[in-house]
């Protein structure tokens, strides 16, 4: 007895039809992958920018609070040029966006001039220069206002409100991003 079986295999077509198949799969499975690994870098510098943020909040507020013979006190919270006491400007803070150092500085206050200077040689605030290195692709801009209270008569009571805007510009892979913070500080 002699069965004859169909020992035809998969031809030429079949197995590129195949592998053709099999690569859009791993194409997208790279695509994936690679999109998952900028989204978490992304996310990595989103929560530095956010704590950078939160410190540099807290120093504002520790400023207010300390009144050392270098740092006034309340009226050191505004930017440089503002906030004049016997007409002098005591605003400690820099204007516009800046440089972030890992060092506060020697008046340990983040975003003053002796870390917030421009370049990414030593900020030097008087005889006093601050070396620490800069962190790449990070800057940050405060921005401090007076805001005026209408229940306070105005002669009687000064303005004892500030609005502090603290903006973190930080590169992720393709585009420029921003963590912002704002809040209402007063005097007390």
């Amino acid at each position: 007895m002699n069965m004859h079986k169909n020992q035809n295999g998969f031809s030429y077509i079949d197995v590129m039809i195949g592998l053709v198949i099999l690569l859009v799969g791993v194409l997208a499975l790279a695509a994936a992958v690679t999109t998952s690994v900028v989204r978490s870098r992304g996310a990595e510098q989103q929560l530095i920018a956010k704590q950078l943020a939160n410190s540099t909040l807290e120093s504002i507020f520790s400023a207010r609070d300390i009144r050392l013979d270098d740092t006034p006190g309340w009226n050191a919270i505004g930017n440089v040029g503002n906030n004049p006491v016997g007409g002098t400007p005591r605003g400690v803070f820099v204007n516009g966006r800046s440089p972030i150092r890992e060092s506060a500085g020697a008046d340990g206050i983040i975003g003053t001039a002796d870390d917030a200077c421009s370049g990414t040689g030593p900020c030097c605030a008087g005889a006093v220069c601050n070396n620490s290195t800069v962190l790449k692709g990070f800057q940050r801009e405060i921005s401090i206002t007076d805001i005026n209270d209408p229940d306070r008569p105005s002669p009687a009571w000064p303005i004892m409100m500030r609005r502090v805007e603290i903006t973190i510009y930080y590169h992720t892979p393709g585009s420029i991003q921003e963590e912002r913070i704002a809040t209402i500080i007063t005097s007390y």
